[in-house]
């Protein structure tokens, strides 16, 4: 397929020790590369504070895509747009951010368990993973983004994003139509925001980039690994930890349907280890997940800042 500023105060950052565990602390260095950051402080917004419908109502492609598209289902989210609240570095770019998973999923597995066709046969959607506490994956995603939006709005971006809520009444996305989403709308990349669900012996974030796949991500394929880079670096210079049960904070992967989908730059990022004591610590606060969203903002604008 093809390829369709202020200073951070020292006073922005949430301290380390309010996140409930300790976590890598940037170096000097690191802090000295981090983008300019408006803080976007808050929790989850009830409603969706101006969002509107997209401008391209989108379509996916259930058989692949060589074979004819079919309308969002009515029983998933609704994609939302976001205009700039401000001007700033961002200004004329537009992000597509995609929140993991839907709180529904679990209550509507004859939907989720149906397959199609993502460059292999793979499920509509999983239920994602939970702490151990209960908190689901797919309010942590839904919170993380919201605050992710607002950053990125505040430096004059223009947001989409899959999902507009996070509710036991709606399912999905279904993983190729979230993946096709960014192209659809004019975005310049996607990131899908995730959490996930290793031994509970290991912790941090890792990177997922789409490997070449020809006639799905060969358009895209080395420039994603780009911005996966810029990803693990922004969330390095935020604070957090780089995964200690894989031997990379990169993986390359083929089986990720969300990726092969896409015809912008797209990773996927798993932010945190939800099993893990520490990490869902982080997840579970509010300033945990404001300093997760500020990492992720970091490495979308250190990679816009050498994009095309």
């Amino acid at each position: 397929m093809r390829r369709l500023a202020a200073v951070l105060a020292t006073a922005a950052l949430i301290p380390l020790a309010a996140v409930g565990t300790a976590q890598a602390t940037p170096t000097p260095a690191a802090r000295a590369a981090a983008p300019a950051v408006v803080p976007a402080l808050g929790p989850t917004p009830s409603t969706w504070e101006g969002g509107r419908p997209v401008p391209v109502a989108p379509r996916w492609w259930p058989q692949g895509t060589s074979k004819p598209s079919a309308a969002w289902a009515s029983g998933w989210p609704k994609p939302v747009a976001f205009a700039p609240t401000a001007k700033g570095e961002l200004s004329g770019r537009k992000i597509a951010l995609d929140p993991g998973h839907d709180l529904g999923n679990s209550l509507h597995l004859s939907a989720i368990n149906q397959t199609s066709w993502v460059g292999l046969t793979k499920t509509c959607n999983t239920s994602g993973t939970a702490t151990n506490a209960g908190y689901p994956e797919a309010s942590y995603a839904f919170d993380v983004v919201a605050r992710l939006r607002r950053l990125l709005a505040a430096h004059g971006a223009t947001v989409y994003i899959t999902r507009d809520r996070n509710t036991t009444a709606t399912y999905g996305p279904c993983v190729g139509a979230r993946g096709s989403f960014a192209a659809q709308e004019g975005a310049d990349l996607m990131v899908s925001v995730h959490g996930d669900g290793a031994p509970s012996s290991g912790r941090g974030f890792h990177v997922i980039a789409p490997a070449y796949y020809k006639g799905y991500t060969d358009d895209i394929s080395t420039e994603s690994r780009t911005l996966a880079w810029n990803m693990i670096s922004g969330l390095t210079a935020g604070g957090l930890q780089r995964t200690t049960y894989l031997p990379s904070p990169l993986s390359v992967r083929k089986d990720v349907g969300t990726l092969n989908m896409s015809d912008v730059p797209t990773v996927m990022v798993e932010t945190l280890n939800m099993r893990n004591a520490a990490d869902a610590r982080i997840a579970s606060t509010a300033a945990g997940r404001q300093r997760m969203a500020t990492g992720l903002y970091y490495g979308i604008v250190k990679y816009l800042r050498t994009a095309p």
